[in-house]
């Protein structure tokens, strides 16, 4: 799929590309990862990113808003010998911390972290990934900012996923979401041109499959590997 430019008719900067006059979530619910229906979300954003890990020569996996880690179970079963580090707030986090040995489990607000404490040597063998968490976030500017800086300190590459809303609701869809803990929901186009707007080029862009449980492509994937300037008069 071609990546349009960051600024584009009918969207407004302001309100994160989205349309003019899309109505976002002021007060998202939290969303707890606890769901016991045996339907696996995102199926292929994890094994992407491992492809993309091992396409760096990385064997650090940090997983920005983790929930309860259990894509980060399945990939370390894959590879036992990477390092994880998940990070996240509230509940999800501290059942990590609680129950998962494996990891490294950093409580942190994506809404406001704006660093992570992590050598360059750490940095330059990881891949980040942050999947279906963007949606979730008041401020998403923030974790897109602090993807920026984890690239740019020395990251390989950001695997990225959010709903494809033209595919969800209907890309003339006013907002908000039917998912009560969804602030937002970006068409593909307005998605890229966010993500442009924050000074990252996309490498690789597609849809992969929302659930397995027959739920179509439906998920946007985005591959970002450089850092670029962001746009000079990109409010958002």
């Amino acid at each position: 799929m071609a990546v349009g430019n960051a600024v584009e008719p009918g969207l407004d900067p302001d309100l994160y590309f989205l349309p003019y006059g899309y109505e976002q979530r002021g007060t998202p619910e939290y969303f707890v990862d606890d769901e016991q229906d045996g339907v696996v979300w995102q199926p292929d954003v994890y094994p992407f990113a491992a492809q993309a890990a091992l396409a760096n020569d990385c064997d650090v996996v940090i997983d920005l808003g983790c929930g309860r880690g259990g894509k980060l179970v399945t990939l370390q079963a894959a590879q036992p010998d990477w390092k994880y580090i998940g990070v996240d707030i509230g509940p999800n986090i501290a059942w990590c911390q609680q129950n998962l040995p494996f990891g490294q489990w950093v409580e942190a607000d994506l809404e406001t972290c704006r660093a992570l404490p992590l050598p360059v040597e750490v940095l330059r063998r990881t891949v980040l990934v942050c999947s279906d968490v963007l949606e979730h976030l008041v401020h998403p500017e923030v974790a897109m900012d602090l993807i920026g800086s984890l690239l740019h300190g020395g990251a390989r590459a950001a695997v990225l996923s959010t709903p494809a809303r033209e595919l969800r609701a209907g890309p003339a869809d006013p907002g908000p979401p039917r998912n009560t803990s969804h602030v937002r929901e970006w068409a593909s186009r307005e998605f890229c041109a966010f993500v442009r707007a924050r000074g990252l080029e996309i490498a690789d862009f597609s849809l992969t499959r929302s659930d397995d449980a027959g739920g179509g492509k439906t998920t946007q994937l985005a591959l970002i590997q450089s850092r670029v300037e962001p746009e000079k008069g990109a409010a958002r």
